[in-house]
């Protein structure tokens, strides 16, 4: 017998849920051979209490928590789901909301369901009540801006890097890698896989990298940061690396900063490290494509795992470069940017109030150089974020520092509305991008060849 009938009422809509109740909308692609709406409310069915078939120990108050179809339209596969908010987990210790049992019930076991050819997780909603429950940033941008001596609202773009080779460098070397940068730029982060490896252990690198650090900021008079990847199985050994990254930058710990790799870590290393450490940390999404990415019609989208960052507590979340830079994406990738940096946003489907809950700060990384960085401003509208550069800083033809320059006069050249020729002619590391990367400046500026000055192209 199949009752799952009980599980569609398609005469709701999102204001008659939406103060109580979590808010999901998918794409759904039934597999061949079955119906569409039969196929949505057993989709409904097993995302919450119910599943296919009547359950003799069922009763009246677990009806009562039944997942609702309320949205469901053939033609494009759009479903939408609405679960009540006693679903949900709460952790015993402080009564706070569970990341996991929200995936769990938003993307769980029904990602496998044999009668779904095609499932993603394109939005969500989330009511006062449940928002409150989630830690949301403790420390914001507004914190490397103040250390940078910037407005601490709108401080503008923080001129970071990814250090590169990712990588293979040696603690000398890598350290000489981020003292070239910062010498032209604001912040280093490790790259996703730098950890503790046996030819750059932590405990010989760090020490170095604190050194070089000091020197950048006594050589230059200007502030100075680091984000250590503190990423690790267990917490215990997230311990360990934070505290010798303490250590090693005691003297200097305003310029610290923690990275973590929260899509290959998962949930709770990200909540640990935003828990126990008062200092900027960073989520990267290394790995997440495996779910997100555009070509794939399962899983959930990068809008979807952004948003769940900034409940987590992230800081500063990596966000992609909406199309401008070498990773997938598109301009429509905006208003991910916009979620994590707004109180109130509008996502694919859903208009998100964060009820006051603290920013997060969109990092920039993925093939952005000085010559794709006006259009990504242009197309973001500020440059109030940080920029984590690899190729686009050290792949500068004059090196790091000459990269790091480049881009810092390539937001200020688009915040003038400059042309940029007329700016290069003025700016020779600007100028020199152009040298640096060619083929974007065949395709970005046709012409450019001619229309730069020759003494500055061939220095």
């Amino acid at each position: 017998m199949d009752h799952a009938d009980r599980f569609i009422d398609l005469s709701l809509a999102d204001a008659d849920l939406a103060a109580s109740h979590v808010l999901a909308a998918y794409i759904l692609k039934p597999a061949d051979g079955y119906d569409f709406l039969k196929t949505v409310t057993h989709f409904a069915a097993e995302s919450g209490c119910g599943t296919q078939v009547p359950l003799a120990n069922e009763d009246a108050f677990s009806r009562t928590l039944d997942v609702i179809a309320y949205q469901a339209e053939a033609s494009n596969g759009l479903v939408k789901l609405a679960f009540p908010l006693a679903l949900f987990d709460f952790n015993m210790s402080d009564g706070k909301a569970s990341i996991t049992s929200f995936l769990n019930l938003l993307a769980g076991n029904t990602q496998g369901m044999a009668e779904i050819a095609d499932l993603k997780l394109h939005d969500f909603h989330l009511p006062e009540s449940y928002l409150k429950a989630f830690d949301g940033p403790q420390i914001t941008i507004a914190k490397h801006w103040t250390h940078l001596g910037r407005d601490e609202a709108a401080g503008g773009m923080i001129v970071g890097a990814i250090l590169k080779p990712k990588l293979g460098l040696r603690p000398k070397a890598l350290a000489d890698a981020a003292y070239k940068f910062w010498l032209g730029g604001d912040l280093v982060e490790n790259d996703q896989p730098q950890g503790n490896q046996s030819f750059a252990p932590l405990a010989d690198t760090l020490p170095l990298m604190a050194d070089a650090l000091k020197r950048a900021q006594d050589e230059t008079g200007a502030a100075k940061i680091f984000s250590v990847n503190i990423t690790a199985d267990d917490p215990t050994e997230m311990d360990m690396r934070t505290e010798a990254a303490l250590e090693a930058f005691k003297a200097t710990p305003n310029s610290l900063a923690f990275h973590i790799d929260a899509y290959i870590a998962g949930p709770m290393a990200l909540t640990y490290a935003c828990r126990t450490l008062p200092y900027f940390i960073s989520a990267h999404r290394a790995g997440h494509a495996a779910v997100t990415s555009q070509r794939s019609n399962r899983g959930y989208s990068a809008f979807v795992l952004t948003k769940i960052n900034r409940l987590m507590g992230a800081s500063g979340i990596h966000t992609g470069t909406m199309g401008f830079g070498r990773m997938e994406g598109n301009e429509a990738d905006r208003p991910i940017a916009c979620m994590i940096a707004q109180n109130v946003a509008q996502g694919p489907y859903f208009e998100q109030n964060w009820h006051g809950m603290k920013r997060s700060a969109a990092i920039v990384s993925g093939g952005i150089n000085a010559l794709r960085l006006p259009s990504f401003l242009q197309n973001l509208g500020h440059s109030n974020f940080i920029l984590a550069a690899g190729g686009g800083a050290f792949g500068h033809i004059d090196g790091p520092t000459a990269g790091a320059l480049s881009l810092r006069q390539a937001e200020a050249c688009w915040l003038a509305r400059a042309d940029p020729f007329d700016f290069a002619a003025d700016h020779p590391e600007f100028a020199r991008a152009f040298l640096s990367f060619e083929q974007d400046a065949d395709i970005i500026h046709p012409g450019w060849r001619t229309a730069l000055p020759h003494d500055i192209t061939n220095q």
